[in-house]
C-alpha cells in the first residue's frame, strides 16, 4: 500500500483532538476531489471521500460522505474505524463511532492512508481517486487476526450539490438497486454505483440524523445533515494471512473495477519539470509542490473544444479568470507545462468579450460567463508576455496571443463595460490612467460584497490596475518594435504619459508610499483614499515599473513595516480604524473582514519579487526574499498538509481560514522559489 509519492506522515498520539483541524485534499484533474480531516471526522459540508464533477470541472456532488467500516473479530469484539460527529443534549460535540481512537498514523501524497491498531489487529484504509475518472477506490488491509472475522462496509451518502445539505424531512428519496457484489444508489438525476469484488451486498436502508459540521458552525452557516446508508458489503476474512479488500465508487449506474494504485497520476507528475529547491529541502518537499500545483489544473470544454483551465481553490471555487491568470506562471510555466499554459490562455482568450476575459465561469450554466473585473484582462496581457518569454513561442504570439493582448489595450482605450446593462464602465481618462467602476461595483480583486454593501469600494483609478496598465503598454510596445514600429511608438508615447500621471496621482510623499485609489465624483473632483494597502507592491514587483528606483525602495520599506506577516501581506495595517483582525462569524462578518486586515498568502509573491528587483537579484536580496517565504513553505510542509490556504487572520497567530487549498497561494510560492533559483 506504499505510495512512492507520499509527502506527509503524521503519527497520532492518544486522541490527538487537534488533528481534527488539519485537512487533506486529493484531486484527479477533472474538478472532482476527496477531502477531509486527519482524524476522519467531516467538519464541513464540502468534506467527503468522493465529491464528483457531473459537468467537469463543475457540477460537483457529494457521492460518498463516509464509509462506515466495522470489523467483528472471532471473539465477538466489534471494532469501528469511521468517526462521525454529533451534539449531545448540552450542545457539546460527541463522536460516534469513535474510530479515531484507534488511529495511529496518517499518510498523504497522491493518495491518503489511515493506519489503525487494536491489540494485535492492524487495519489500514487507503483512498485513491482515479485519475481523470469520476471514481475512487477504497482499499483495506487487515493483519493480525486470530480466527475468522467479518468486515462490513456501509457507504453513507447524500448525492447532493456540494454547497447544500441533506435532510430526510424534506422528502428526500433514494433509490437502491443492489445485487451480488454491486449496488447503485440514486437520488433525483444523480446515481452512483459501489462495487466490492470480494463482498456480498445486503440491503439494509438506514438514516443517520443530525451529523454536525463544526467549521460550518464557526462560519455562521447551517451545520447539521442527515446521511443515508443503503446497506452494506459483507466480507469474511481468513486469519491465515493478511486480507485485502477493495471497494470502488463511481458516478453513474455502471460499476468500475477498483484501481489498486495511483500509477496514472504518477506518470503524469513525472512529466513535469522538477520543483525548485528550498534551503536543501528533501525530495518529499519537491514532490509535494508538484502535487499541489497539479491539484488545480483541470479540463474545461469551451466552444465545444476540450481545453485547460485552473480552479481557483478547493473545496468551493470554480475557475476564476483573475486567479487562473495569476496562477499560470507558478503552476504551469515554472513546472514546464507550456502546452497547458497556452491552452489555459486560449480558454480565456476565446471567451473574451469587449476586451474583457471572464472573471469566472458559471458553476451551473456551461454557456455562461461573468465579466465583472477590470484587472483580469490586464493579468492576461501580463501572463501572455510571460508565456512568450518563457517559451520563445513566437508563432503563438504572432498567431493569436499577441492579438488578444493588444485587444485588451485597444478595448480599454475605446472604453468597455463588464455588464452592458450597468453603468460600471472601464476606460482611459485624459491623463492616460485606467478608470473603472462605480460606488456599487467590485471590479478589482478586493471584491467582497453582500446585501448591496461593497466592503472595499475601489472605483476610479486603482493603483495596481494602473501599474498593470503601464507594464502592459511598455511590454507589448517592446514586442512590437520590429514588426509594428507605429504601434511601438504609439504605446511608448502613451506609457510615458501614464508614468507621469501615475506618479502625480498615486505618490504620497508624506508617507513615502502610494495611495491605493483615487475616486472621481460626478463633478469631476478627485478624492484620494487614505488607506495603506498592499496593492501598491505591484508597482515595484512588475518588470516595468512607473516608479523611480528610490520610490520603489520606499514603497517596499513601508509595506514591509506596516503589512508584512509570516504568511503574506495584510490588507490593512492594524492601526487603521477599519482594520479587522479576525475572520469569523456570519458571511456578512467574514466578507467585511475579507480585505480589511486579513492576510493573503498570494501577496508574498509580488512582495518577494519586489525585494529581488529592488536588490538587483543580488545574494542579499535573495536571502531576504527566502526569509520572507520561509514561514509559508514550512506551513505548506506541516499543518497545510501540502497545500496553502486562501487567507490567514490578520491578528497573530494568523489562524488559517477561508479556502483550504488556493491556486494562487501555491503558485506564487512556487514562482518565487523558481525566481530564487535563477
Amino acid at each position: 500500500m506504499n505510495d512512492p509519492w507520499t509527502t506527509h506522515r503524521i503519527d497520532v498520539a492518544g486522541e490527538a483532538a487537534d488533528l481534527v483541524g488539519r485537512e487533506w485534499l486529493l484531486t484527479n484533474g477533472t474538478g472532482a476531489y476527496a477531502m477531509g480531516t486527519v482524524l476522519g471526522v467531516n467538519t464541513r459540508r464540502y468534506h467527503g471521500l468522493f465529491v464528483a464533477a457531473t459537468r467537469p470541472p463543475v457540477g460537483r456532488v457529494v457521492v460518498l460522505n463516509q464509509m462506515l467500516e466495522r470489523l467483528v473479530l472471532a471473539d465477538g469484539t466489534a471494532l469501528e474505524f469511521a468517526t462521525c460527529r454529533f451534539r449531545d443534549s448540552s450542545g457539546r460535540p460527541i463522536d460516534s463511532p469513535q474510530g479515531s481512537r484507534l488511529l495511529r498514523r496518517f499518510e498523504k501524497g497522491t493518495t491518503a492512508t489511515w493506519h489503525y491498531e487494536h491489540r494485535s489487529v492492524r487495519f489500514t484504509r487507503w483512498l485513491n481517486i482515479h485519475w481523470k475518472q469520476q471514481a475512487i477506490t477504497l482499499r483495506y488491509r487487515v493483519e493480525g487476526l486470530r480466527g475468522r472475522a467479518v468486515l462490513t462496509l456501509s457507504p453513507m451518502l447524500t448525492l447532493r450539490d456540494f454547497h447544500s445539505l441533506t435532510s430526510r424531512s424534506t422528502s428526500c428519496v433514494f433509490g437502491t438497486d443492489g445485487a451480488a457484489d454491486s449496488v447503485t444508489v440514486s437520488r433525483d438525476d444523480v446515481a452512483a454505483t459501489f462495487h466490492c469484488p470480494s463482498g456480498r451486498w445486503e440491503d439494509a436502508p438506514d438514516w443517520w440524523y443530525a451529523m454536525v459540521y463544526s467549521i460550518d458552525a464557526e462560519r455562521g452557516e447551517a451545520d447539521a445533515e442527515d446521511g443515508f446508508v443503503p446497506g452494506r458489503f459483507e466480507v469474511t476474512l481468513d486469519a491465515s494471512q493478511a486480507a485485502e479488500v477493495m471497494v470502488s465508487a463511481v458516478l453513474g449506474r455502471r460499476p468500475v473495477e477498483p484501481c489498486p494504485d495511483a500509477t496514472a497520476r504518477h506518470r503524469h507528475l513525472a512529466t513535469m519539470r522538477p520543483a525548485p529547491q528550498f534551503n536543501g529541502q528533501d525530495r518529499r518537499g519537491g514532490a509535494a509542490l508538484l502535487i499541489a500545483a497539479d491539484d488545480f489544473v483541470v479540463e474545461r470544454c469551451v466552444a465545444r473544444q476540450q481545453s485547460t483551465t485552473i480552479l481557483a481553490g478547493f473545496p468551493w471555487f470554480a475557475d476564476w479568470g483573475r486567479d487562473a491568470l495569476i496562477a499560470i506562471p507558478g503552476l504551469l510555466l515554472a513546472t514546464g507545462r507550456f502546452e497547458e499554459a497556452k491552452a489555459t490562455l486560449r480558454t480565456f482568450a476565446s471567451s473574451m468579450r469587449g476586451g474583457l476575459v471572464p472573471n469566472r465561469f458559471d458553476d451551473y450554466d456551461d454557456q455562461a460567463a461573468h465579466y465583472n473585473t477590470v484587472d483580469a484582462s490586464l493579468w492576461f496581457a501580463n501572463v501572455a508576455m510571460q508565456y512568450l518569454h518563457a517559451t520563445g513561442d513566437r508563432a503563438t504570439w504572432d498567431g493569436w496571443l499577441g492579438d488578444a493582448a493588444r485587444e485588451v489595450i485597444d478595448s480599454y482605450l475605446r472604453g468597455t463595460r463588464p455588464d452592458p446593462d450597468r453603468p460600471d464602465g472601464i476606460g482611459v481618462d485624459g491623463d492616460g490612467l485606467v478608470v473603472a467602476g462605480s460606488a456599487t461595483s467590485q471590479l478589482t480583486w478586493m471584491d467582497a460584497a453582500i446585501e448591496g454593501v461593497a466592503f472595499t469600494p475601489r472605483h476610479g483609478k486603482a493603483v495596481e490596475i494602473n501599474a498593470l496598465w503601464y507594464h502592459a503598454l511598455v511590454g507589448i510596445g517592446e514586442l512590437a518594435v520590429d514588426r509594428d514600429p507605429a504601434l511601438c511608438e504609439r504605446l511608448r508615447t502613451l506609457a510615458a504619459q501614464v508614468r507621469q500621471s501615475f506618479n502625480d496621482t498615486f505618490w504620497d510623499g508624506s508617507r513615502g508610499a502610494l495611495r491605493d485609489h483615487v475616486t472621481i465624483d460626478q463633478e469631476g473632483r478627485t478624492r484620494a483614499d487614505a488607506a495603506l494597502r498592499p496593492n501598491q507592491i505591484f508597482a515595484v514587483s512588475l518588470p516595468h515599473s512607473p516608479l523611480s528606483t528610490n520610490r520603489q525602495r520606499s514603497v517596499l520599506r513601508v509595506v514591509r513595516q506596516s503589512l508584512l506577516t509570516p504568511f503574506g501581506l495584510r490588507t490593512l495595517p492594524p492601526d487603521d480604524p477599519e482594520y479587522q483582525g479576525r475572520y469569523s462569524g456570519s458571511r456578512f462578518d467574514r466578507d467585511a473582514a475579507y480585505h480589511r486586515g486579513t492576510v493573503w498568502p498570494w501577496l508574498i509573491g509580488p512582495y518577494a519579487e519586489a525585494i529581488l528587483r529592488c536588490g538587483g537579484f543580488e545574494p542579499r536580496a535573495k536571502e531576504e526574499a527566502r526569509v520572507a517565504v520561509a514561514p509559508l513553505w514550512h506551513f505548506f510542509g506541516g499543518d497545510g498538509l501540502g497545500q496553502l490556504h486562501e487567507i490567514h487572520e490578520g491578528d497573530p497567530p494568523h489562524r488559517p481560514v477561508g479556502c483550504v487549498a488556493q491556486a494562487w497561494s501555491v503558485a506564487e510560492l512556487l514562482r518565487v522559489l523558481r525566481l530564487l533559483e535563477g
